[in-house]
């Protein structure tokens, strides 16, 4: 069986809706007594969708990660990010993914290239 992998990374989501008094109040549930766990559990997570909601009520959501408009960079990045939460199976998969992505956009680049005269 493949490894999984260990480290916690957290993601653009994550870093914008934990806080580090989220984080202080999730540890200490491991010695809280287990009648009290559940429900302090809860309030954990009422705490982080209060968080998630308050950043999607703003103007402009600040989880735009991309600072490009074109749908196959975006893509590019997505898998890029994906890949760090991948196991290295799945990480040699999503790179044989990007290679046949830049291969078919450099094939379609090069018809799509107006000839000069």
């Amino acid at each position: 069986m493949e490894q999984e992998q260990s480290e916690y990374t957290p993601t653009a989501f994550d870093i914008e809706t934990q806080s580090r008094n989220i984080q202080m109040l999730k540890t200490i549930i491991p010695y809280m007594d287990g009648s009290r766990q559940k429900n302090f559990a809860i309030l954990i997570k009422f705490l982080e969708l209060r968080n998630v909601a308050s950043l999607f009520n703003e103007e402009t959501p600040s989880l735009s990660m991309c600072s490009t408009d074109d749908p196959s960079e975006k893509r590019m990045q997505l898998l890029n990010d994906i890949k760090k939460f991948c196991t290295p199976a799945e990480q040699d998969s999503i790179e044989m993914m990007m290679t046949a992505f830049q291969m078919f956009s450099s094939y379609d680049s090069f018809l799509h290239t107006p000839v000069p005269e």
